[in-house]
């Protein structure tokens, strides 16, 4: 009997767990991976992220590339772009958050959950509290279903070594810069980080069913500055989907004291799809609110974090953007709208808060 069982070791449930541990709680964490394991995400982290870790850069003792301009191509044009972040290898990432969690690790495949007289089930485990943290296919949010408005992304990506030297000399800035190809009709996006010895290349769509043509159109373009053996292994890519942030997502956050973080929920950045910086703050309030015995305001909690109170600000905006589809894509056409579109992706691509969030609401007609 524990006092929570969270089922997903990667980023969500390893910070869940590290905070209510920390707070005195008796806690499992249970994932049918042997850690450190491949995750396929380009692995990038917004700045923010460190304060809700509680970490700081310097303190990460594995592989980190900050990184303080982004390459984007869009129509034709190259922009090199100010801006600020991290890339991690979330094979290493992962295996360091969790071994910091101070957790119970239980290697095995959930195959029930249920709830019985106020207790959950999980397989041979019982919890009073059950966090779901598996990612999109996370067994505790096919219990809860949450609202689903949009189906997921689809995303195209692999990571692979290769010789530095071929990567110096391959990459188009400096090491950890990340290369960015923005589609045409803005439905997503490719890329290719460099990692000193390894290279990240993929792509992601907003219709899952375009992501094939979106990684040839991704790979050709870059395929004329990567290394030949690494062109050779992206025959090989490999395929997954997650759903980006929809405040309807946030409804379905919390029932019967069963609680979804990070991409179990669908809380990956409204533009970029970033997850990482979502999956964390989304673990460490859920943490909270068990820790404090009030389970059931993780959703009010959540919606009030000001990360989240973001991405709905940019869901707003991007909904709004779409009513007024025609006006934008005639605006991108012009020398100006292309390279404001470049600059506010970069902008978002690093992560960085809204100005004067206030003003956002009083022009988007919401309440703070």
């Amino acid at each position: 009997m524990y006092d929570v069982l969270i089922v997903g070791g990667g980023p969500a449930g390893s910070t869940c767990a590290r905070f209510l541990a920390a707070r005195g709680a008796k806690v499992a964490i249970v994932d049918r991976a042997e850690f450190p394991r491949v995750k396929l995400c380009a692995g990038w982290l917004s700045p923010p992220i460190w304060d809700v870790l509680e970490l700081s850069p310097k303190s990460y003792p594995r592989g980190l590339w900050e990184w303080r301009k982004a390459h984007v191509h869009y129509r034709g044009v190259d922009h090199a772009i100010p801006c600020h972040g991290y890339f991690i290898r979330r094979y290493e990432f992962d295996d360091f958050l969790l071994a910091q969690s101070g957790a119970e690790r239980i290697q095995a495949q959930v195959k029930t959950i249920e709830r019985v007289d106020g207790v959950w089930h999980v397989g041979d485990l019982r919890a009073r509290v059950v966090v779901g943290a598996g990612g999109t296919h996370c067994p505790v949010a096919r219990v809860l279903a949450p609202e689903r408005p949009r189906r997921a992304l689809g995303a195209q990506e692999l990571e692979l070594p290769c010789d530095p030297g071929e990567v110096a000399r391959t990459r188009l800035g400096a090491d950890g810069e990340p290369e960015l190809v923005l589609f045409d009709d803005l439905g997503g996006y490719g890329w290719n980080v460099p990692k000193t010895d390894w290279l990240n290349v993929g792509c992601g769509t907003l219709d899952a069913n375009a992501v094939r043509d979106a990684w040839r159109s991704t790979h050709a373009h870059v395929a004329t500055h990567l290394p030949d053996a690494a062109n050779a292994e992206l025959a090989h890519v490999k395929g997954h989907s997650y759903y980006l942030f929809e405040p309807a997502h946030l409804a379905g956050a919390a029932r019967d004291s069963a609680l979804l973080v990070g991409d179990a929920l669908g809380l990956a950045h409204p533009v970029t799809g970033e997850g990482i910086l979502p999956a964390v703050v989304s673990a460490r309030v859920a943490a909270e609110a068990i820790a404090d015995g009030a389970p059931e305001s993780y959703p009010a909690r959540l919606r009030a974090h000001p990360v989240i109170a973001d991405y709905v600000r940019v869901h707003t905006l991007v909904e709004r953007g779409r009513k007024m589809r025609r006006g934008v894509v005639q605006r991108r056409g012009s020398r100006l709208g292309r390279v404001l579109i470049a600059r506010t992706f970069a902008w978002m691509f690093s992560g960085a808060r809204l100005p004067a969030p206030r003003l956002f609401d009083a022009v988007l007609g919401r309440r703070s």
